[in-house]
């Protein structure tokens, strides 16, 4: 945008009521500079701007997402299709790999100690080689858009699980160093969780239902949204399978049994198509800038949007809506 443009979308914007610049920010995925309203222009306007120039041109998009572990990395690739009228289909988006790994059977076994592998040298270079090979493996640079999960670094004094929270940090700080000049963005599981579902809930639903049940409805989430969002390369939805049925279908692609742990591949499909969706959200929002459209309009839009999603689980666990 030039000047004029952010002059004139900034006069659009101050002619709205807090809330729906809040809905607005939430749905592109907008930074939080402030409490003011001023902030919150700044911070959609920053974001339209970033989309603009890194991915409102593009042909379509391939999205990379990482939920970062050493024992349980798991990566999600994903595609936008294309129709045969050359247009973009953003839903649903083709899920063309989604695994797991290892990084120390993966990796860890090519690797040679030059002093002691309990030594720190050791152990730093011992990361670094298993970044290297990973990336090689990954190829990040086919990918144009590319989400990770950030790690928290406090163990809430747990002293057994600091050594692990560590090094994951460390790992997740090798992979964007392996990945720069190219843009990575930031994503954690609360602010995923939160754009799919727990804005739309009440307090009273997320402390007494929610939170006991959170890996649970991250699953069933990924289930309903089988066939609308998302398909897997090579296997077709059936249109009245169950929600074990699906279960099933998505296991045997990922060439898991019932009882494997999915919870980390579970969360990376949920960032690459969060992401995804706040990119949707802003290709609408340009849109409606173009139209010189009433933005209550697309607030309006885009809740009913994730309403109809979530409602399986808010049926199923029976949560009180906003």
């Amino acid at each position: 945008m030039n000047k004029q443009q952010t002059i004139n979308l900034t006069k659009s914007l101050h002619s709205y009521k807090i809330p729906i610049l809040n809905d607005i920010a939430l749905h592109c995925g907008s930074p939080i500079l402030g409490t003011t309203k001023a902030s919150r222009i700044e911070g959609i306007i920053a974001q339209y701007q970033l989309y603009l120039m890194q991915w409102h041109n593009l042909a379509h998009r391939n999205t990379l997402s990482i939920d970062i572990g050493i024992k349980n990395f798991s990566y999600c690739k994903t595609t936008t299709t294309i129709t045969s009228r050359n247009k973009v289909s953003y839903w649903p988006i083709l899920v063309t790999h989604w695994d797991k790994l290892n990084l120390d059977t993966h990796y860890g076994s090519s690797y040679k100690p030059l002093l002691h592998q309990d030594t720190v040298l050791d152990n730093k270079r011992y990361l670094n080689h298993i970044t290297s090979q990973l990336i090689d493996d990954l190829s990040p640079n086919l990918s144009n858009v590319k989400i990770m999960e950030i790690q928290r670094t406090r163990s809430n004094n747990n002293a057994r699980t600091l050594p692990t929270i560590l090094t994951n940090h460390t790992l997740e700080n090798l992979i964007m160093a392996k990945m720069y000049p190219s843009l990575v963005i930031p994503m954690t599981s609360m602010k995923m969780i939160h754009f799919w579902l727990y804005r739309f809930i009440t307090k009273d639903s997320i402390n007494s239902k929610l939170k006991k049940t959170n890996k649970i409805i991250r699953r069933d989430l990924i289930l309903a949204w089988f066939g609308k969002l998302y398909k897997l390369k090579g296997c077709e939805r059936n249109g009245k399978e169950t929600i074990d049925s699906t279960m099933n279908r998505v296991l045997d692609w990922l060439n898991l049994q019932k009882g494997d742990k999915t919870d980390d591949l579970i969360d990376s499909l949920l960032y690459n198509l969060c992401i995804n969706c706040q990119l949707n959200h802003l290709c609408q929002f340009h849109n409606y800038i173009q139209q010189n459209y009433d933005f209550v309009d697309f607030v309006e839009d885009a809740n009913q949007f994730h309403l109809e999603l979530i409602q399986p689980v808010v049926d199923k666990y029976n949560l009180e809506l906003k």
